[in-house]
């Protein structure tokens, strides 16, 4: 289950939206941390972005790197 966050940093006065994803059994634990081997937090600037990225995540099933040998 995922879900889309936005952050307002009032301080540089910039909106973000971050895909977390719900990691929780016993406890409700949302993290930015996807699983997917690419490094930092997943968002955009926009929420048309974030929700673009997350379709993409959805429909990978999370593979976002795909690795052949040709």
């Amino acid at each position: 289950m995922y879900r889309i966050v936005r952050e307002t940093n009032y301080l540089t006065d910039t909106v973000r939206y971050f895909i977390e994803e719900y990691k929780g059994f016993i406890f409700k634990v949302w993290t930015r941390d996807l699983d997917i081997p690419m490094k930092g937090p997943f968002g955009a600037p926009t929420y048309e972005g974030a929700k673009w990225k997350l379709d993409q995540i959805k429909l990978k099933h999370g593979k976002m790197v795909v690795k052949e040998i040709v």
